[in-house]
This record gives structure tokens, sequence and C-alpha cells, in this order.
């Protein structure tokens, strides 16, 4: 294999590293180029051995040693698209594991390998390269030969080993599915290519070149990570224009709010001393009177208005989500205990979420208020709650068994003041609605019938929009 041939295809962990951060403006897009980088110096390293025809030794042994740097940083580099991934993508529990993967050991391992790299300039690394012979090479391949220190070049492949290791483990909690696969086949097909560029490291295997393994693996990992990032920024979209949309309805009806209410207070003022004034006759009286309530009426619905809008504002924690399940249940028990229902709670322990706790317990209390409402004149009347971990959120589940709600009103009842019930303002579902939204979550009905309605609460472990650098 000529040296120009195989310096050609040392390049293609390059391109595609490029493309990759070309098509996706990511944190982890930008360790991924760092990463292939590193891939093809190191490709470009194993290169130069080959040309002892167009090189004279002192060149080769010149440029072997620099680019011998890709090689050295390519296991540093690994742990550092690790690293961001479980950053990023997972969520930040206390265990043993967070001590081991942090940036204080990251910028120790960079460390150690930028001293392997400097030892390697010295007669304690690499010291001289010899001829010996190479596959399908007339002229035979160069081969390095290393001083007293080049066991500490093994020590770091064995370090490398171990990085692999404890990623592989981390990956374990990764709670989004395409983060997880891309993690593990991303660590996986990169064990087994260093394998065989280890295998270089013994004149006797020299023969068996890693310029393949490392263009099928720069392949394989540029489609996981096509995968990984369009899955990131579908989903970073969608949160986005849910979220655009609840800013759109408080700039267009805050205004508006504040310049009717204005007036309706001099109208509810006057109307009320009207209907109390002794020179009106009874006809007179009860017109202010009707003036009084309708514009009383207005004002509720002005003001529960302004707590739709203020609904989206909020004041983020970290809670266990359960928790705030089990407090809105003993918010609701007296009213479920005289209505005599029952409510099964199935739930994960330990699911830590960024939430406004006030917020999502007022969601949870209206979905339950709304399953007992529903159920007034059903025999059974049960609710049933569960939760779940889905790709990057956290699912929970309301399902009764209430009288239902019509197919063609599923979307339309999270819409303000739209409502199937013989009474309320229709305000509830669509508070409920803007904050999840607000959260970077949804809302909707996944199933509803004459025998019972389940909704579907859904709110991201990690949000996506902390990796996508908009």
């Amino acid at each position: 294999m000529s040296v120009i041939l195989m310096a050609g295809m040392s390049l293609i962990p390059l391109v595609l590293g490029i493309a990759c951060k070309l098509l996706f403006k990511t944190k982890l897009t930008n360790a991924m180029l760092i990463f292939m980088i590193c891939m093809s110096i190191w490709q470009l390293d194993v290169s130069v051995l080959y040309g002892a025809d167009v090189l004279s030794h002192e060149s080769i042994l010149f440029l072997f040693k620099l680019f011998r740097i890709g090689s050295i940083m390519v296991p540093p580099a690994y742990l550092y698209v690790g690293f961001v991934t479980l950053q990023y993508l997972t969520k930040k529990e206390k265990s043993w594991m967070n001590w081991i993967i942090n940036k204080y050991t990251l910028t120790i391992y960079f460390t150690w390998s930028l001293f392997i790299y400097v030892i390697n300039w010295t007669e304690l690394g690499v010291t001289r390269v010899k001829t010996i012979a190479g596959f399908g090479s007339h002229t035979g391949v160069l081969y390095p030969i290393y001083g007293e220190w080049g066991y500490l070049f093994v020590n770091h492949i064995k370090l490398l080993v171990l990085s692999i290791l404890l990623t592989l483990i981390s990956s374990r909690k990764v709670t989004d599915k395409y983060a997880k696969n891309f993690l593990t086949l991303f660590s996986l097909a990169f064990f087994l290519t260093y394998l065989i560029g280890v295998l270089n490291l013994r004149p006797g295997t020299f023969v068996y070149s890693s310029q393949i393994a490392v263009m099928i693996f720069s392949v394989i990992i540029f489609f996981i990570f096509i995968h990984l990032s369009t899955k990131i920024i579908r989903e970073t979209s969608e949160i986005l224009k849910r979220k655009e949309k609840e800013e759109q309805i408080e700039m267009s009806t805050s205004g508006l709010i504040h310049e009717i209410n204005n007036p309706l207070t001099i109208v509810v003022g006057y109307s009320d001393l009207l209907s109390r004034h002794e020179e009106l006759n009874v006809s007179a009286k009860g017109i202010a009177n009707q003036i009084h309530i309708a514009s009383n009426h207005m004002n509720q619905i002005i003001h529960n208005y302004h707590q739709f809008l203020k609904s989206g504002k909020l004041n983020l924690a970290e809670s266990d989500i359960l928790d705030v399940i089990k407090e809105s249940i003993v918010l609701t028990s007296i009213k479920m205990n005289e209505k005599r229902i029952s409510i099964d709670l199935q739930g994960q322990e330990n699911v830590v979420v960024n939430m406004d706790r006030d917020k999502i317990r007022q969601v949870f209390i209206n979905l339950i208020n709304n399953s007992i409402e529903a159920m007034e004149a059903k025999q059974q009347k049960e609710i049933q709650i569960s939760t779940h971990a889905a790709n990057n959120s956290i699912i929970i589940l309301f399902a009764d068994t209430g009288a239902g709600i019509p197919s063609n009103e599923w979307s339309r009842v999270f819409t303000p003041f739209h409502t199937t019930k013989k009474s309320g303002m229709g305000i509830g579902l669509s508070i409920s609605q803007r904050i999840i939204n607000s959260h970077g979550g949804h809302i909707e009905v996944i199933k509803s019938s004459d025998s019972g309605t389940e909704i579907k609460v859904a709110i991201p472990l990690n949000p996506y929009e902390r990796i996508v650098a908009l």
C-alpha cells in the first residue's frame, strides 16, 4: 500500500468530523471533531512509516514523532466525547462515577498524555526507526525502536482500556436510548479499532495495518452520531416551538389584559354604586346589579387569564417527581374520600427532575380533580398513576374510569376557556399545558372512551437545549 494512498485514507476521519461540525452545532460535535482530528493524525503517523522509498529515515523519524501526538491524544479525546455525552445527556446523580469521569480527571488525563508526547521526543521515547518486512511492500516498512521509557506508552494504552470500561459502565445510566446506543457502539467500535492498532506495537504483527479499521470505524460512528444529533436537533426544535408559542401568547395578550382591566375597574366600581343608589327604582337597580355581576364575571375571566400567563414563569429546582405526585394525592385526598375514589400509584423513586415544584404539583392536582369530576356518575371510581423513564423524559400517566372525552375534543380541551363540563371556566388544562410546555415537555390525551381517560405528561430529564449551541 503506497504512502500517498495511506495518507489519503488517514484523512477520512477528519473529513467526517468536519462534516459533523458543519451539519450540527452542538457541544458533542466539538468533542467529536477533536476526536476525529486525533484519529486522522494517528493514521497519518502510521502512514509515514511506509514512505521509505520517498523520504529519508531521519525525515520519517521526525514526522513519526511529530504526528505521534495523534495516537497519544486519541484516548483522552475519546474520554472527552464520553464526558460530554454523560455531562449533558444524563442526570447528575451522586455516585462514585462522578468522582472518576469529571473535568478534573479529564484534565489529568490530557496532562499525562502531553507528558507521554514530550517523552516521545527524547531518547527515552522513540530513538530510531528500522526496516522490517512489510506486507505487500517490496521496499519494506519502517518500525520505531523505543527507549527505556517506551513502556509508558503501553501503560497509556492500559489507561485507554480502563476509560472504555468506565464509559461503558456509565452509559448504563443514560436515560436517552439514542445517547446510550451511541456511547455503547462508539466505545466498542473504538476499542476494536485501537486493538488492531496495538498490533502495530510488535514487529511481527506490524503488517496488520489499522488504516482499514479506522476507515470503517469512522464511517460507522459518523452515521451513529448523525442519528443521535438528528434526534437532539428535532427534539430541541419541538421544545423551542412550544416555548415560542407560549411566549407569543403572553406577548399578545398581556398588553390587552392591561388595557381592558383599567376601564373594567371603573365599570365594576360604578355599577356597584348604582345598584345601591337610593334614588333608582327597582328596575334600574336590577339593571345596575346585572351590570355589576357581568363586570365581576369579566374581571374573573381576566384574573384567570392573568394566572394562565403567569403559569409560564418558572422557579426551577431539582425535585423528586414521585414526591410531588404524592403531595398532590394528599392535597386531593379529602375530596377523593368523600367521593369514595381509590387511587393506585406505581412509580420509580429517586427520579430527580429540574422543575418548578409548585407548578408541576398544580398540574397533577388539576388532572386528579378532573378525573374525580369525570367519575361522578360512575360505579367504579379509580385513578391509576404510573411513572416510567422513556428516552430523555419521565412519563407520568393518569388513567381514570370516568365518562371519557369525545375524540374530537382531545386537542381542544387544552384551549383556554374551552370546557366539556357543565360548570367551570375551562382554564385548568390550558394552564397545565402551559406549565408543562414551559418545562420543555408536553401533555396529551392518549386514550379516552366511555370507560375512562388516560392522559400522558412528559417532562424532560435533561433539556436538549443544554447541548445545542444555538
